[in-house]
C-alpha cells in the first residue's frame, strides 16, 4: 500500500493532517493579528505559512479529483491569489481571509 492510500484509507492519517492545515492558518493568522504588538514575528509567520502550506498540498493530493471539481476550493484559490497580491495587515487582507475560512468549510460540506 502506497502512502496516499494509507494516508486517505486509514482512520487517523486524514483528520490529523486536516488539523495540522488548521493549526497552521491559526498559526499564520495570528501572527498577523499579533503583528501591531510585536514586530520580531516573521519567522514564526513563515512556520504557520509552512505548516498551512504544506498541509494543504498534502491534503489535495489525498483527494485531487474531489477537489478539483468543488466549486469552494476553486473560490478559496482564487482568494488566497488575491491575498498574496494584497499588503499583509489591511483591512482587505482580514476580508479575504474570513473569505477563504469560509469557501474551505464549503469544501468540507458541499
Amino acid at each position: 500500500m502506497n502512502l496516499q492510500t494509507f494516508l486517505r484509507e486509514s482512520t487517523w492519517g486524514y483528520p490529523i493532517i486536516a488539523a495540522i492545515h488548521v493549526l497552521g492558518i491559526a498559526w499564520f493568522g495570528g501572527t498577523i493579528l499579533a503583528a501591531g504588538f510585536a514586530e520580531d514575528l516573521r519567522r514564526a509567520r513563515r512556520v504557520g505559512l509552512a505548516l498551512m502550506l504544506l498541509s494543504g498540498g498534502l491534503l489535495f493530493w489525498l483527494h485531487p479529483l474531489q477537489y478539483y471539481g468543488s466549486v469552494f476550493f476553486r473560490i478559496k484559490m482564487l482568494f488566497l491569489l488575491l491575498l498574496i497580491r494584497t499588503k499583509v495587515a489591511s483591512p482587505l487582507a482580514f476580508a479575504l481571509w474570513i473569505a477563504i475560512i469560509f469557501a474551505s468549510r464549503g469544501i468540507a460540506f458541499f
